[in-house]
């Protein structure tokens, strides 16, 4: 009675199961939080149930995931990919500011780091290590500069911020500041500094900023760099967990475009012409890849030249084979027509020299049966037979 009134209750009230648990880590610099707390509201309707954690870090972050302290990470995509991390979906790109004060605007890029006191967000993070990169490009030691630990004590010669659009409604406190472009009007016809500098490392990527999106900040267009910001997981992670995190995100990528607008660059599930340096989640591989073709549908081309290529070899083959039968065949038919030459010709010779030829014409075959020149067919069991016969007719003359 009691299991009866427990069945009865649950299909009243709807059977479900316990949400799928999740840890998801996140850089503490926007919009990484916000999108992180947009991807759990999202992942919270297909039974996940999302705890959030934060640090300053990426590479913290990536290590926290390989060694199972989170399940999911978003972070700047690295320059390299890292043994036992996987891409669960490309999210959106973080965008390099570079604010530098009207003095130096046209100084060029190792003219304004050289020398300056620089706020590049809290020490170790992502456009911190950004900054030590590009500026050993330029031939500048660490020395050089310095990385101040905060905006406040000590005024910035230079912003370095990597991260969403900025917020510039209230940023009177940038008004002594422009932004810096790497690209110059005499760089375009043999490329930009930002094109060489994607060169060199296959993480950053040149990003353009159009004209009037910072009036206050900047005149004209702006050429700056991003990095493709990304969700991660341990190779390891269940694949159906991650397929259906992707299934989440892909199907929800419109909706979180709304307040993050920078997502529709890089959360789309067309990963074809995009160059992960963090290889795919098979989870989310599988997702990407759920409406594909089969096999046979992708190489159909190829299994069709395979089969013309096979039945061209066979055909081939078979020819060969019936050539060469007929060629043995024929072989076989030319001593036969020697020993009836030599038939024909008996009453008139004698017999000792008659039989020779027969026997010189039986070695001759027989050489060719070895040298497998002849086959042993019918052909070959009517000239044997004939030749026997004329050598006894042969024997009884004498």
């Amino acid at each position: 009675m009691r299991w009866g009134s427990l069945l009865v209750a649950c299909i009243i009230a709807g059977c479900s199961t316990e949400p799928t648990e999740l840890t998801l880590a996140t850089l503490t610099e926007e919009p990484a939080p916000s999108i992180a707390e947009t991807i759990k509201a999202t992942l919270a309707g297909d039974g996940f149930d999302i705890s959030i954690v934060s640090a300053d870090d990426a590479v913290a972050l990536a290590e926290s995931v390989l060694a199972g302290g989170a399940d999911l990470a978003i972070i700047e995509e690295p320059d390299r990919s890292i043994p036992g991390l996987t891409t669960v979906a490309p999210l959106y790109p973080s965008i390099l500011h570079i604010l530098v004060g009207h003095d130096h605007i046209d100084s060029g890029f190792a003219g304004i780091i050289d020398g300056a006191n620089i706020w590049a967000g809290p020490p170790g993070g992502s456009a911190s290590r950004l900054l030590s990169r590009l500026a050993a490009d330029a031939g500048l030691a660490a020395d050089d500069y310095t990385i101040l630990d905060n905006p406040w004590t000590t005024l910035p010669d230079v912003h370095f911020i990597l991260g969403g659009l900025l917020n510039v409604v209230n940023a009177d406190h940038l008004s002594d500041y422009r932004l810096f472009s790497f690209r110059r009007t005499r760089d375009i016809p043999g490329g930009t500094l930002a094109d060489a500098i994607a060169l060199r490392h296959h993480d950053v990527r040149p990003f353009l900023l159009p004209a009037g999106m910072y009036p206050m900040l900047a005149d004209d267009a702006v050429l700056t760099l991003s990095v493709r910001s990304i969700l991660v997981a341990r190779q390891g992670m269940d694949e159906e967990v991650i397929y259906d995190v992707a299934a989440a995100l892909f199907a929800s990528a419109q909706d979180i475009a709304r307040d993050y607008p920078l997502v529709t660059r890089e959360l789309d599930e067309d990963l074809r012409s995009v160059e992960l340096m963090v290889p795919l989640h098979n989870g989310a591989r599988r997702y990407i890849d759920r409406d594909g073709p089969g096999f046979i549908e992708r190489y159909v081309e190829v299994l069709a030249l395979t089969f013309t290529i096979a039945v061209s070899l066979i055909s081939g083959a078979i020819a060969l084979y019936r050539h060469r039968t007929q060629v043995r065949k024929d072989r076989v038919d030319h001593y036969y027509t020697r020993l009836i030459d030599i038939r024909e010709t008996m009453p008139g010779r004698a017999a000792m020299e008659s039989r020779r030829d027969v026997l010189a014409v039986q070695r001759e075959v027989l050489d060719l049966l070895i040298d497998e020149r002849v086959a042993a067919d019918a052909g070959f069991v009517a000239f044997v037979s004939l030749s026997n016969q004329m050598l006894d007719e042969l024997d009884r003359q004498r």
